[in-house]
């Protein structure tokens, strides 16, 4: 336990001067119990554009006059531009700020009570002899990545579904709703990256719609590991005219095939071939309508 702030631990951070600017602040206020970072502040993978991931620990009887912590004089220095309330709960708040000076906080407030985050910490100080040995516990834990392995039916369900959604672009395309096209070609994009991120590693990441940098991050770098240019050709396609757009639905539709084949095989499950050529038939249909 320590009542002054160890802010030494900070040298080498590219967020250095924020985050003790701020931490020197909040420190001044006695109703601060501890102070810590997370994320990738102390995990030491942070870069120049990470978050500034601030953990704040008051007393109980202090959690409501911290609900909404004033802003204006923690920030004096580089004040609040932006602010999103993330969530609100009887122990604990967290508000995403973005700073005049372009760094982004992640200011997470918690009563002592209240079960601590499992994640990396890096302590800053902690005035209360009890709190402070839940807080040095597993302050170094690594975050687990959120993968899981491979069910062949959630991947058979993932390939009809792709079908049965690029199907409907004739339909779209032949009502002149060009720009709708993107929406569900995005959808699409999503579902491939998922396919192919389990082609390359074994593992499910999931719906990458939900993700979020940090969660994607591994996707995509073994992806481009992988297969980088392959992935970028087909991803990145551009669909600036109806010769694009054409040309980026039917190389998605490739390259679902030839993943979703070698999937079935590897996982031992019935691909959606009467499926895939009815979709094909009806597409080359649509094209001579044109």
């Amino acid at each position: 336990m320590s009542s002054e702030l160890q802010l030494d631990l900070l040298s080498g951070l590219h967020q250095q001067t924020t985050v003790i600017t701020i931490a020197s602040r909040l420190w001044q206020n006695d109703e601060v119990v501890a102070l810590w970072l997370g994320g990738s502040l102390a995990r030491g993978s942070s870069d120049v554009f990470s978050d500034i991931d601030f953990r704040v620990a008051v007393a109980s009887q202090d959690i409501d006059a911290w609900r909404m912590p004033r802003f204006e004089e923690i920030f004096a220095d580089s004040p609040v531009v932006g602010q999103q309330l993330l969530g609100s709960g009887e122990q604990a708040s967290l508000h995403h700020l973005v700073l005049a000076n372009g760094e982004v906080v992640d200011f997470f407030v918690q009563c002592t009570e209240r079960k601590l985050i499992s994640e990396p910490r890096l302590i800053l100080g902690c005035r209360d002899k009890n709190f402070a040995p839940l807080l040095a516990a597993n302050q170094r834990l690594e975050r687990v990545e959120a993968l899981t392995e491979v069910e062949a039916t959630t991947v058979q369900e993932a390939l009809t579904a792709f079908w049965i959604n690029t199907h409907k672009h004739r339909k779209v395309l032949h009502r002149n709703l060009d720009l709708l096209v993107t929406f569900g070609f995005g959808v699409e994009k999503m579902l491939l990256v998922r396919l192919w991120y389990i082609e390359v590693s074994g593992k499910d990441c999931g719906d990458v719609r939900q993700g979020s940098i940090h969660t994607l991050t591994n996707v995509m770098c073994a992806l481009e590991q992988a297969a980088g240019d392959e992935v970028r050709a087909v991803i990145g396609a551009p669909m600036r005219t109806r010769a694009e757009i054409y040309r980026a639905l039917e190389n998605n539709r490739e390259a679902v095939s030839r993943i979703g084949r070698h999937l079935a095989q590897k996982y031992n499950f019935v691909y959606p071939s009467d499926l895939e050529a009815t979709v094909r038939q009806g597409w080359q249909d649509f094209l001579a309508l044109q």
